[in-house]
This record gives structure tokens, C-alpha cells and sequence, in this order.
């Protein structure tokens, strides 16, 4: 990006200062604090990306950047709760409790491009706050504010943006999407998660980066295709990823199969959705289980007709799935383990005997499976009167359950 837009930006300095009203106590105390530290040390500080854009269309923020001019060093040296991390960009992390905030230093376009082997170019050169917003994503993430002045720097109309609903990319989205394509990932999951509509140009764009996406390693596309449905919006991300064809390139079960098979994916999104919004924690693996979930039983189901034993013939499909998943998108091995215990548990939902029960209950993964066995029900795969047993049984105290056992 030019050097051009940077000037005209200081050039027109005072048109950046938006009026919008941001409701502070939205806002993290500590948050405010650290940037009370750093103003009173000369330091410029400033919150800067989701948590402004998520103040000005109404939704609570989650957690809060900080962008500033003071390097790595100055930041620890004022708070001693705080350490150093990051090869690529160096970031502080300043600890309060379980809260965690992370303040960057304003970073600018390096002299000498250099890409890491994690497919994204090496950027860890400090710049002025003009600069920084140059690098940014999108309009709507560019925005900066200043708590104490009361006042948003917004460089590139990203309050226009908000107010229309559209997601914009800052520059020319074939270069940025070039840079790094995994940009094009992260549109699509803001558009799910903020309901905009992906300005057309950009969505041409994206279209043509995706297959660029296979070059990117496997452990950091994971992540980013996870938090797709991660957000809250799962079911919108749901269409999204099919509109785009992500699904085809990364898990085709969500595009191809059947129409009990989509019914039954969107009934865990939806849950996903229901828990994220209550709360809830998630377990990627649990959601990773309900997209290939269908995969598995019907090759269970073909299988069982050849064995006696239908465990060996849930064993058989679940490893003949994860091979055919892992030749297409490698699962990692963390998840792939949570999603196998909770396929092998289903079984044993169906056996009521005494000792079996407890120590069905007693599974770490129980919880999981557990509702993986409740969201199998929805779809008429489980006896309606086990369903009704297993939700008694959860429900009650321990002395009930010791009747229930016993009766």
C-alpha cells in the first residue's frame, strides 16, 4: 500500500474524529487502566478492532486489543504482570486474573518482504498509528479509540461501513488477499458472525484466492475454518462456507450428503449456537463428531451386516472415516481423539445395567457424549424410552438415580 495514503490520511487529519458514542462501560476497567499507564507515561494507547466495532453495532465485546506506539520493552517494563510473546509480530500480554489483554505496538510495511513457512509475510517492523491502520484488514477493524478524548480515529469510513452492513476490505483486496490468503477465511466468518454483506469486488476475489488456501499449513487453516462456527452464528456460517465452496475443499459431508445428513449438521450448529450463547464452553472435537458423524454410521450400518460384533463394525467405519477425512483435511490428533470417545460411547447408552450406568457417568467424556446421544435422538437414531431414562437419570440426585437403577 502506498505511502500516498498514509499522507493523505495526516493531511486530513481532523475528519477522522468520529462523534460516535461508545458506552463505556462496556469497556474493561483494566482495560482503561492500562491505557490511563501508558498516557500518563507519553505513550499514545488506543482500543482498537472488534471491541469498537462491537460496541457501535450493539453487541458485547469479548475481549479487547490495545494498539500503541511504546515497544515491547516499555509496555513490560511498566506492568509487571505482563510477558513478551510472538516470533512474528512481537505482542504483550498483560494478566489480570483470567483476563487477558493483548497490546500491540503499531506496526508498518516491512522494507524486506519475507514469507514464514506458515504461508503469511514476516511484519514485525514498528510504525506510527497511521501506518498501523493501513495494515489492518477491514474498514470496520480499523477503528481506534481513544477513551479518555472520547473520540474514534476511523481512517477508512469504517463507521459508514458498520452503518450499511458491508465488509470492506482496506486497500486493494487482490494484494491483501495475496499477502495472505487466509484474509479471505476471516471474511467470511465476520459476514457470518456480523450479518454484513462481503462487498462484491472483495467476494470476487475471495473466490479466486481459495484455492491458494492449500498451500497454507494444515494446523493454522484448521484453527481459522473452526472459528468459522465457533462465533455464535454457526448456522450462518453454515451457508456461507457452502456458498463459497469451502465445504467442498475442507469437509464434504457438509456439502454432499444427504438430506439427513445436512438436517442432522444443522441441528448441532444450532446447539453450538444455543451453548456459545449461554456461555457454554465448546469442544471442537464435539463439532468436528457431528459433521462426519453420518460418514460413520452409514458405513456401521453396511459393515454391521458383515460381523457378528457391532462394536468391531463401529471401529471399523470410525477408522475408515478419519483415513478418507484425513486424505482430504487432516483432523489433529486432539480432536480426533475426543470425536472417537464419543462415537464409542453410544453403544453404551443402550445398556442399563447398574454398574455399566455408573461408570458410563463416571467417563470424562460423558457430558459430550451425552449430548451428541440427545442430538441423535432428535433424528429418530435413538429409542425414545432410553432417551427419556438417560434424562431422568441426569437430571436427578444420587439417591434417585440409585432407585432408577434399581427399577
Amino acid at each position: 500500500m502506498s505511502k500516498n495514503i498514509i499522507k493523505s490520511i495526516k493531511d486530513t487529519y481532523n475528519q477522522f474524529f468520529s462523534k460516535e458514542p461508545i458506552n463505556q462501560e462496556l469497556i474493561s476497567k483494566n482495560v482503561l487502566a492500562i491505557i490511563n499507564t501508558l498516557q500518563a507515561n507519553n505513550f499514545e494507547a488506543y482500543i482498537v478492532g472488534g471491541a469498537i466495532r462491537d460496541i457501535l453495532i450493539s453487541l458485547t465485546p469479548k475481549d479487547f486489543d490495545i494498539a500503541t506506539n511504546a515497544k515491547p520493552e516499555e509496555i513490560r517494563h511498566l506492568f509487571k504482570n505482563s510477558r513478551i510473546i510472538g516470533r512474528r509480530f512481537r505482542l504483550v500480554h498483560i494478566f489480570f486474573g483470567r483476563e487477558l489483554i493483548e497490546v500491540s505496538t503499531f506496526r508498518a510495511k516491512p522494507e524486506k518482504v519475507e514469507r514464514l513457512k506458515n504461508g503469511i509475510l514476516k511484519d514485525n517492523e514498528y510504525g506510527t498509528k497511521e501506518e498501523d491502520a493501513v495494515r489492518r484488514d477491514f474498514t470496520c477493524n480499523a477503528l481506534y479509540f481513544d477513551p479518555k478524548r472520547n473520540k474514534i480515529f476511523d481512517f477508512f469510513n469504517g463507521i459508514e461501513d458498520l452503518k450499511n452492513r458491508h465488509l470492506n476490505m482496506i486497500g486493494n483486496a487482490k494484494i491483501r488477499l495475496a499477502e495472505d490468503p487466509v484474509r479471505a477465511i476471516r471474511a467470511i466468518r465476520f459476514s457470518a458472525k456480523l450479518g454484513f454483506e462481503i462487498d462484491n469486488k472483495l467476494k470476487q476475489q475471495i473466490i479466486q484466492v481459495l484455492p491458494e488456501l492449500k498451500k497454507i499449513p494444515y494446523s493454522r487453516l484448521f484453527d481459522e475454518i473452526l472459528k468459522i462456527f465457533l462465533t455464535g452464528y454457526a448456522e450462518n456460517s453454515f451457508k456461507l462456507v457452502n456458498d463459497f465452496n469451502l465445504a467442498k475443499i475442507f469437509f464434504p459431508s457438509l456439502q454432499s450428503g444427504s438430506k439427513e445428513t445436512i438436517s442432522f449438521i444443522k441441528r448441532g450448529l444450532k446447539k453450538t449456537d444455543e451453548r456459545i450463547f449461554l456461555g457454554k464452553p465448546i469442544n471442537p472435537g464435539y463439532l468436528i463428531a457431528v459433521f462426519l458423524w453420518k460418514d460413520v454410521k452409514i458405513l456401521q450400518d453396511n459393515l454391521a451386516k458383515k460381523t457378528k460384533y457391532p462394536l468391531t463394525a463401529l471401529n471399523d467405519a470410525i477408522e475408515i472415516t478419519l483415513n478418507k477425512q484425513n486424505k482430504i483435511f487432516p483432523i489433529q490428533k486432539r480432536f480426533i481423539t475426543t470425536m472417537t470417545e464419543i462415537w464409542q460411547l453410544q453403544p453404551r447408552f443402550e445398556n442399563l445395567n447398574k454398574k455399566r450406568v455408573f461408570r458410563l457417568f463416571a467417563h470424562p467424556r460423558f457430558r459430550a457424549a451425552y449430548d451428541f446421544m440427545l442430538l441423535r435422538g432428535e433424528e429418530n437414531e435413538v429409542n425414545e424410552q432410553i432417551i427419556s431414562w438417560w434424562i431422568n437419570f441426569v437430571e436427578s440426585t444420587d439417591e434417585e438415580r440409585k432407585a432408577l437403577i434399581t427399577n
